[in-house]
Order: structure tokens, then C-alpha cells, then sequence
């Protein structure tokens, strides 16, 4: 019997749950043999608005506590597409190399391809079967 491997990840956002990143979740939640946890929460204190000084260090300090732990950070071209939505992608895929985490992109949910400026950012990529992701994320860790 083999030991399974539970993936710790985080899965790229912009505070608010993006189709892309709902399927990704229900995808790898729908793998009976595969254990995971999912580390990115797109939530934050409303309260606390990113413009401010000090609500931007709180939701800086938030984001890297769910980057921090994983083993592999998810980069969802999906999310990026939508402009304002890349400088939190931007300050995710910084954390990530900052604290050593792999990133593997996957295209847009209904696309093959991922855009060069995306590819760039990318240790890995691939398409959008939960195997392969899978296979991909253990070649890069």
C-alpha cells in the first residue's frame, strides 16, 4: 500500500471566489484518493480597506499566512484575465518565490492556452485535468 500524499495549496484569488478557482476546488474535492488542503481563502475583513496603510499591511500579512504553509501555489489565468485582479496575483506570485513555493498555471477554465505574460511567472503549467495538475505539481516540488 502506497502513503498517501496529501497537497497543501494555494490556489490564486483576488478576494472573491472566481469561477476558476470554485471548479479547481471541486475538482480536486472530488478526488476520493487524493487528500488536499486548501490554503486560499478569498476572504478578508471588509473593514479593513487595501488603500490604507494599515489595512494594506493586514491583508498583505493575511494573504502570506495562507502562502507560507503550502507546498505549491496555483496560478489561475482565469483570474488574472480580470485587470483588477492582477496586482493581488502579482503580490501572490511575489510571496510565492519570495518563501519558495513552485507556481503551476493553468489556462482560463475553457481554454488550452496560457498567456505569455502568465507563462512567465510560471515554474509549470498545465491543462485542466486534476491528474495532470496533480502529476505537474509533484514534478515541481
Amino acid at each position: 500500500m502506497t502513503e498517501r500524499h496529501t497537497y497543501d495549496l494555494f490556489i490564486t484569488h483576488a478576494w472573491r471566489f472566481h469561477d476558476d478557482w470554485n471548479r479547481l476546488a471541486e475538482m480536486m474535492d472530488g478526488l476520493p484518493d487524493v487528500s488536499w488542503r486548501n490554503f486560499s481563502l478569498p476572504w478578508h475583513d471588509p473593514a479593513m480597506d487595501p488603500r490604507t496603510e494599515v489595512g494594506g499591511r493586514f491583508i498583505r500579512s493575511f494573504l502570506e499566512t495562507q502562502i507560507i504553509p503550502v507546498r505549491c501555489v496555483i496560478f489561475l489565468s482565469g483570474v488574472y484575465e480580470v485587470k483588477s485582479n492582477r496586482r493581488w496575483l502579482d503580490l501572490e506570485v511575489e510571496m510565492a518565490r519570495q518563501h519558495r513555493k513552485p507556481v503551476v498555471a493553468l489556462p482560463a477554465l475553457g481554454s488550452e492556452t496560457i498567456p505569455d505574460e502568465v507563462a512567465a511567472l510560471a515554474d509549470a503549467r498545465s491543462n485542466w485535468d486534476v491528474r495532470e495538475i496533480l502529476a505537474t505539481i509533484d514534478k515541481v516540488i
